[in-house]
């Protein structure tokens, strides 16, 4: 009974410590253990209502990671479709910015036309005080007047100087000898009294057959008001530049100029051999047997070939006819095309000058006394009349430049098209 009372009896005194061991107090102390984690909302419930007998939630904890591990982040959800609301935004940002080009190519197309005018105003702001824009109405290229010598006399008679340089061209083509440029340059001379004569500046290999014709239109215009035109012939003036010379009173060559070329070429490419060793046929539906003449896809047939060549001999008269008539030593065209250079063949100056084709042999200062000289004039200041440029000329002939298989080529190749008549130089046709 009393060992049951003993052990009954709780042990309310506290026990004497027990003396550790050296290891046991060199060992840092157990740790104590950490209680579950819930959620506040869980705790108070469960404190407010200890009576409830379901257990209160608790925030599950992430599933432990094994050590060296990484865990996996969920997916992220999908994003929202978009709404109409947002639809109708995205259109008009795209109306905006559609908007914002155009009324921007707008205002680039007007700076540009601005510079063009500025650009043009100061290029004329920068010559002498004799220089000035001519012909400033109307349409096409405006003329410039540039002094080329000085005149101590205070004459206000003038020869004009206009430039017949580069390929004959009808049109406005600042490359070569566009007729724009020249008919204008003449045209101005015309109109201007103080001009008492006009120097052809010619350096050109010919050209289109009606380009050469309107010069030497507007030529015999200007010299049937009585004033005279003479041509100074440099490194060539051959085939439509000497029809244009023919018809002035006075033609001056240096020796070694390169001149004649009477005469008219068509040219043309055929590739009948080439399709048939490809296997390649052109198929051409034409309303007369001659509409598809120079078709390069097939042999010529006689009667083509007879109306090329016919076409080919009435312009060669027409040429014939006007060396006829600016030419003393030919009576009539027969004449003409019974010389020895009726065939189109080059000559120099000096086998032009024995040929009658030319008056003499000189230079440019020649050229000057002689225009002088038939204008019974003995004061003139000698003026040019040039073609005034303009920014898109520097602009096209910056972009020329990029054009690499093209300026391989020479420049009267990359002018002339196939299937059009020429008075030009042999050597300048592809």
């Amino acid at each position: 009974m009393d060992d049951i009372s003993k052990d009954a009896q709780p042990q309310s005194a506290a026990q004497p410590p027990q003396p550790q061991s050296p290891l046991a107090r060199a060992l840092p102390p157990p740790a104590r253990p950490v209680p579950p984690l819930t959620s506040p909302a869980a705790s108070t419930a469960g404190a407010a209502s200890p009576s409830v007998s379901e257990p209160a939630s608790q925030t599950p904890l992430p599933p432990a990671t094994p050590a060296g591990t990484h865990a996996v982040p969920p997916p992220p959800p999908p994003p929202p479709a978009p709404s109409a609301a947002q639809g109708g935004r995205r259109w008009g940002c795209l109306i905006a910015v559609a908007v914002v080009v155009v009324l921007g190519l707008g205002m680039l197309g007007l700076g540009v036309w601005v510079v063009s005018s500025v650009a043009n105003s100061a290029v004329t702001s920068f010559l002498p005080q004799e220089a000035e824009l001519l012909g400033g109405g109307g349409s096409g290229p405006k003329i410039r007047e540039e002094m080329m010598t000085d005149d101590k006399t205070g004459t206000t008679q003038k020869i004009a100087v206009i430039d017949v340089k580069g390929l004959l061209v009808s049109g406005d083509d600042y490359g070569s000898a566009g007729t724009d440029a020249i008919i204008k340059g003449i045209e101005a001379a015309h109109k201007d009294r103080n001009v008492v004569a006009i120097i052809l500046d010619m350096d050109t290999p010919g050209g289109g057959v009606v380009a050469s014709e309107e010069v030497h239109h507007a030529v015999q215009q200007f010299r049937d008001t009585g004033r005279p035109v003479v041509t100074c012939m440099h490194s060539v003036g051959a085939s439509g530049g000497y029809l244009i010379a023919a018809g002035t009173d006075h033609i001056i060559a240096n020796r070694l100029t390169l001149t004649g070329s009477v005469g008219v070429i068509v040219s043309t490419v055929n590739y009948a051999g080439l399709f048939e060793k490809i296997g390649l046929r052109s198929d051409v539906y034409k309303s007369g047997s001659m509409k598809d003449l120079l078709h390069g896809g097939r042999e010529r047939t006689p009667e083509e070939i007879k109306l090329v060549d016919d076409l080919v001999r009435a312009n060669f008269e027409e040429f014939a006819a006007i060396v006829a008539d600016g030419r003393a030593r030919y009576a009539d065209v027969q004449d003409v095309l019974k010389a020895e250079f009726a065939d189109g063949r080059v000559l120099t100056g000096k086998q032009a000058l024995d040929m009658g084709l030319v008056d003499e042999l000189g230079y440019f200062e020649d050229a000057v006394k002689k225009a002088k000289e038939l204008a019974g004039v003995s004061d003139a200041k000698v003026v040019r009349f040039r073609r005034a440029i303009r920014l898109f000329d520097l602009f096209s002939m910056r972009a020329g430049r990029f054009d690499g298989l093209s300026r391989l080529m020479p420049a009267e190749m990359r002018l002339l098209k196939p299937g059009q008549m020429y008075y030009v130089m042999p050597s300048a046709v592809p």
